[in-house]
């Protein structure tokens, strides 16, 4: 009888295809985990699973290779921004697929960086060198919550300053514009700026995220108790702050004019008279509003054409305009696009889309540029790196001339607004800026009619309202469709302009309306923390990166001398 060959009946080692399918599930929750955060963003505004998005990804990224982690991070990146940038599939289907690996860069650096960071700053030499077992055991003992906590803190940092730096080519659906309709913790702006919130949330997930690895026991619990007592103290304050606030009673009224006109970039000669005769029309009604106006605001591009140009409406624009306010007796501020003033002899002009306001004798008598413009929307950076086809789809045939001067216009003796154009309204920088220069109300003339189906009106919306939290002033905007109303120095949406709709949402109704608002405006508010010293905090959250990373580096080199030290002994030895 012939013996079968050792282990021919042994079971086959099928122990990679199991670990290979543990890998994929780990990252499908990953992926799963950014989807949560675009989850906690409008439309659906589920907002406390903000503060579970990142821990998938921090469970997996710790006890990975950097590279592994950055992938995990890239992926967690793809699930947040395919769904929280869908709406841009209404510019162009291609354009979502294209931003979405781009944006998700920035989480990939931060969890590239997450397990050196989670080896050298959280275990001590014996505890890395002992292998699993020893490093699972100084998790689990005392001397671990310090470090733990120092590992939350200062990853939660990079992650903000790393949105931070995010902001600067296109900011928009942060981690902290998912708390929009959390007055209580939207107040830690008005000392912070935006990014404290930012902070919050992402420092919230770190804190789960060591008691999870802890198992809910020891050191990793009390961080995350440590965390959620910072959070409530932060919400305590909050309360306290709106609280104390007291509002200033209304004592300006504009009248806020939306017409509801649908994307008319390229507008035929019909399409922009039917704007202009839209809004003319609806701008007739202001003198029988109750209260009675003090102005008519139109939001930005009310009508598809050059306020100053030869195009054949044109004409009928400037006309329109000039007895509209000879019959009403009303100044008014609109948006529109124009041109640059220049010398006589100089250049051809740059086009700007601009804020015109005229009192009421018919003169213009203040034109603020957009200073920070749309990357491909009104501009394209990278024209020369990128497809032809997407150039087509989002150029305007012409990259718009940002403006220079961010001067309030005096709207009234005691009225100056800070006049920002439809996406300036999500930049803190700026609104801070108008603040600093005397302006005591925020107006944001807004047109999302990009957009006509899609959440992004609403997510507009969601990342501007933190703009009077930080500045401690009221914010008036007026959109084509939708958005209109005001804006409390405490960040809550109030006096929205109704118009008949399906919406059960009054802010979220597109149609045609006009409405007088009553704004209450100090004539001289009071500077925010914020507005006095402007972005201190990332300061503080680079000082507390540059900390962490200095412990992890300090740690590495005493285990790197340690191990070349046992290398020579060991080689002596021999």
């Amino acid at each position: 009888m012939i013996s079968p060959p050792a282990g021919a009946g042994d079971p086959p080692d099928e122990s990679a295809r199991v670990s290979r399918k543990c890998r994929l599930l780990r990252l499908l929750l990953v992926f799963l985990g950014g989807t949560l955060y675009a989850a906690a963003l409008p439309p659906l505004n589920w907002n406390l699973l903000a503060f579970l998005t990142l821990v998938p990804l921090l469970l997996y990224a710790v006890n990975s290779s950097w590279r592994a982690a950055a992938f995990a991070g890239w992926l967690w990146g793809l699930g947040w921004a395919l769904f929280a940038f869908r709406f841009l599939r209404e510019i162009h289907p291609a354009v979502p697929w294209l931003l979405a690996p781009v944006i998700s860069l920035w989480p990939a650096v931060w969890a590239a960086a997450l397990p050196w960071l989670w080896r050298n700053s959280l275990f001590p030499a014996g505890a890395e060198d002992g292998g699993f077992a020893a490093r699972e055991k100084f998790l689990h003992s005392s001397a671990a919550f310090f470090r733990l906590l120092l590992f939350a803190a200062g990853s939660a940092a990079l992650f903000t300053l790393l949105e931070w730096t995010r902001s600067r080519l296109f900011t928009w659906n942060d981690l902290g514009v998912t708390m929009w309709r959390n007055t209580a913790m939207l107040q830690i702006a008005a000392l912070t700026g935006s990014y404290g919130v930012n902070f919050l949330v992402a420092l919230a997930n770190t804190g789960i995220f060591a008691a999870c690895r802890t198992r809910f026991r020891g050191p990793g619990l009390r961080v995350m108790l440590a965390v959620l007592l910072l959070l409530t103290l932060t919400m305590l304050g909050g309360l306290l702050r709106i609280v104390q606030y007291e509002p200033v009673r209304p004592n300006w009224f504009p009248a806020l004019v939306q017409g509801d006109i649908s994307q008319r970039r390229n507008a035929s000669l019909a399409e922009a008279q039917e704007a202009l005769d839209v809004y003319l029309a609806l701008s007739c009604r202001a003198p029988q509003l109750a209260p009675k106006p003090e102005l008519i605001v139109w939001p930005e591009s009310a009508v598809p054409v050059p306020f100053r140009s030869t195009h054949p409406v044109s004409a009928s624009f400037r006309f329109g305009v000039a007895r509209l306010i000879a019959r009403t007796g009303l100044p008014m501020l609109i948006g529109s696009i124009d041109f640059e003033d220049t010398l006589p002899g100089g250049g051809p002009p740059g086009v700007t889309n601009s804020a015109l306001y005229f009192s009421a004798d018919g003169k213009l008598r203040h034109k603020y540029d957009k200073i920070h413009r749309v990357p491909f929307g009104e501009y394209i950076p990278f024209r020369s790196l990128l497809p032809e086809f997407l150039i087509r789809a989002v150029d305007m045939n012409r990259d718009l001339t940002p403006g220079v001067n961010p001067n309030p216009v005096r709207l009234r003796g005691d009225v100056r607004a800070g006049t920002a154009i439809c996406y300036e309204g999500v930049f803190g920088y700026l609104t801070r800026e108008f603040a600093r220069r005397g302006a005591n109300v925020l107006v944001v003339l807004s047109n999302d009619a990009w957009y006509p189906v899609s959440s992004e009106p609403e997510q507009h919306l969601a990342n501007a309202v933190m703009r009077a939290v930080e500045t401690g002033l009221p914010m008036v905007r007026c959109g084509n469709n939708g958005g209109s109303g005001v804006v409390t120095p405490l960040g809550e949406f109030t006096q929205i302009l109704e118009v008949p709709g399906p919406e059960a949402r009054l802010e979220l109704r597109r149609g045609r309306g006009i409405a007088t608002v009553g704004v209450g405006v100090e004539p001289e508010p009071a500077e925010t923390f914020f507005v006095r010293h402007g972005e201190w905090f990332i300061a503080v959250l680079a000082a507390l990166v540059v900390f962490h990373a200095a412990v992890a580096l300090i740690q590495y080199r005493k285990r790197k001398e340690r191990l070349l030290r046992l290398a020579r002994q060991q080689g002596s030895t021999s």
